[in-house]
């Protein structure tokens, strides 16, 4: 469970970094 966490907090920062750029 705790990958599942980890990668969902990944694809949500690389998200955001991308919103933002």
């Amino acid at each position: 469970m705790g990958w599942a966490l980890a990668d969902l907090l990944l694809v949500s920062g690389v998200a955001t970094a991308t919103t933002l750029a």
